[in-house]
């Protein structure tokens, strides 16, 4: 498994239909923290109005990736209406994202141009438009895969150049970010993640730095507390969790973990099995808004 799916499969992508139809009006969200978007404009003009930023209008079929970071209106600016499909997505269960993906602000693809999405695009305009068994699954796994697709897009056409999606991809990051999630319990330095990535240890450290807004040590100790949670859900024992991600004593793991996370891992477990899953986006349709953030 190459290294970015082998990211989306551990961090638990999971896209979600949560509107779809036309649009008269503005399209006011009740976003979650945590969460990117995809809005498909299959038809229609519409503007994009952020705070403190230029208007952005959308007058052909388009595709919006939008980070959780953003916000935004979408208003449709012609008599007719637009016609839209819209998706959340966020990594993990009951968690928000801990890394920075590197998806800072939002990104317009005219379908006319994203070539080999077009036809996934179409196929999912379809699906939407048809009423057969196994649509909302259908459509979550195309809006998956139209996800990692405009990533790959992305980082190609240098429109993210850091965060995780963005080192993922990188040459010199890729089988050093491999090791570390194949072997959490190894005894990680500086130096060894700079050998794995053929940089001297200052260069890589800056490097590292720069475009993950973190250390690297920071990544490995977040990279072995995301997986102490998951195994913490599948009911493994803290004592051997702590082996697992590379702690010598139950002791120090637990001190980690209260540290990163803000909770003992018994503690943070219990809340976690006992509350609600994470709330889920609503959209609603309003007409002659002012021109604020929503």
């Amino acid at each position: 498994m190459d290294i970015l799916s082998e990211f989306f499969e551990r961090t638990h992508l999971q896209g979600r239909l949560f509107f779809a139809g036309p649009m008269d009006g503005t399209l006011v969200l009740d976003k979650p923290p945590g969460m990117a978007f995809i809005h498909v404009v299959s038809r229609g003009d519409i503007d994009m109005v952020q705070p403190g930023l230029p208007k952005i209008s959308i007058n052909e079929p388009s595709v919006l990736f939008c980070p959780s970071s953003c916000r935004y209106q979408l208003r449709s600016s012609s008599a007719e209406g637009a016609e839209l499909i819209c998706a959340s997505f966020r990594f993990g269960r009951n968690s928000l994202q801990p890394f920075p993906l590197g998806l800072k602000e939002t990104l317009v693809f005219p379908i006319r141009t994203l070539e080999n999405l077009a036809p996934l695009i179409a196929s999912l305009i379809g699906e939407f438009q048809d009423q057969a068994p196994g649509r909302t699954k259908a459509l979550n796994l195309l809006l998956e895969y139209i996800f990692v697709m405009l990533v790959r897009r992305s980082v190609t056409d240098g429109r993210i150049d850091s965060g995780l999606l963005y080192a993922l991809q990188d040459g010199r990051l890729a089988t050093m970010f491999n090791r570390i999630h194949q072997e959490p319990e190894a005894l990680w330095t500086v130096e060894k993640l700079a050998s794995l990535a053929n940089m001297s240890r200052s260069k890589f450290s800056a490097c590292f730095t720069r475009i993950m807004e973190i250390s690297p040590m920071g990544y490995v100790t977040a990279w072995r507390m995301k997986l102490a949670q998951d195994l913490l859900r599948d009911g493994v024992q803290i004592k051997v969790i702590a082996t697992t991600v590379g702690y010598s004593s139950q002791a120090s793991f637990s001190r980690t973990f209260l540290n990163v996370v803000g909770l003992p891992p018994a503690e943070w477990l219990k809340r976690d099995t006992s509350g609600a899953e994470a709330p889920p986006v609503t959209a609603r349709v309003m007409r002659n808004l002012p021109d604020e953030s929503t």
